[in-house]
């Protein structure tokens, strides 16, 4: 849907159109919803607020599986029964308090758990769920990412730093490379109602692929090491002896394949699509982390990189102007890719 904007006032004024164009067009534009954004954005702050006032009360996981489910029932409700799509936005909100409210639950009741995988494909499985039922590409990709904590993927946030762990590089491309392969191919396939969510997820499975080589280009793979992420320390002596025999995958493979794909995704997929573009943003990041691993942070190093960034930077400007004045041109628009 292509949705333009015209100030009907300015363009009669300058003749551009008569006064019966101005009114015609007035008349064939889309109602002002702006009213009823806000209505939905204060209701969902109501029931957020109404939420965390039940969980300090009645402090448990049952509280929160309550209000988790009554979030999912007061969505589907919204969603059947309401007239129009006025509440459209509150049905959302409610569907993702719901559905992160029952993950979290899960995570709450399975936290003691001796393995974190079985919490990790539940969660999965409620997300999935619920971005399956409620047609949320935000739940999508939650999904994707919380799929990849069986693999020992995720973040970790304390004061002032964020951090990123891959501890199965070479079982993350493969598996995520896999999804995100099939959720494209299914797209093609796909009726209109469900291209928005296979997109972002192939999207999120592409970002875990990235990520995974980058994290082995710095430090390869000893494969299985997942499995001793509870307990490395506790007997780090049975650790270590495991740790020399393991097979174990080096930097270079990593290093190599990373930028293989990289290029390839940005030669051989449309130009401005997401794949191109992040696969130049991770070829740039490749690159100055391994620059920088190899060389330091040194001052002649700095100088240097920052002299080959410029000049890059000025190539690769001249090359997309070429392209854009080329015959080609009307080829290269960005798709949703």
């Amino acid at each position: 849907m292509r949705i333009i904007r015209l100030d009907l006032t300015a363009l009669e004024k300058s003749g551009a159109l008569t006064p019966a164009e101005a009114a015609r067009l007035e008349a064939l534009a889309l109602p002002d919803k702006r009213g009823g954004l806000i209505i939905n954005v204060l209701l969902i702050f109501g029931a957020l607020a109404v939420a965390a006032a039940a969980i300090a009360l009645v402090p448990n996981a049952g509280t929160g599986l309550a209000l988790a489910l009554a979030a999912l029932a007061g969505a589907e409700g919204l969603r059947r029964l309401a007239p129009g799509d006025a509440f459209d936005v509150l049905s959302a909100g409610l569907a993702l308090m719901g559905t992160l409210g029952l993950a979290g639950w899960v995570a709450w009741e399975l936290g003691a758990a001796p393995s974190p995988t079985l919490p990790a494909l539940l969660i999965t499985g409620v997300l999935t769920a619920g971005a399956i039922w409620f047609r949320s590409a935000f739940l999508a990709a939650l999904a994707v990412l919380a799929l990849g904590a069986v693999f020992g993927t995720g973040t970790g946030y304390w004061h002032a730093s964020y951090a990123l762990f891959v501890e199965e590089p070479l079982v993350t491309i493969g598996v995520f490379g896999a999804l995100a392969a099939a959720f494209y191919s299914a797209r093609n396939r796909a009726g209109e109602a469900w291209q928005m969510l296979l997109t972002v997820a192939g999207r999120t499975a592409m970002v875990l692929v990235h990520f995974a080589f980058w994290v082995g280009s710095l430090w390869g793979d000893i494969l299985g090491d997942s499995a001793w992420s509870a307990n490395r320390y506790d007997d780090y002596t049975a650790y270590e002896a495991w740790q020399r025999t393991a097979l174990t995958v080096p930097e270079l493979p990593f290093s190599i394949g990373w930028a293989a794909l990289a290029l390839a995704l940005a030669l051989l997929t449309r130009r401005g699509s997401f794949l191109s573009a992040s696969a130049l943003v991770f070829l740039g990041i490749h690159g100055y982390t391994q620059y920088f691993e190899t060389f330091g942070a040194e001052p002649v190093t700095l100088l240097v990189a920052g002299l080959t960034l410029v000049g890059l930077a000025v190539g690769l400007a001249g090359l997309f102007r070429k392209g854009q004045r080329g015959p080609s041109a009307a080829r290269d628009t960005p798709s949703a890719v």
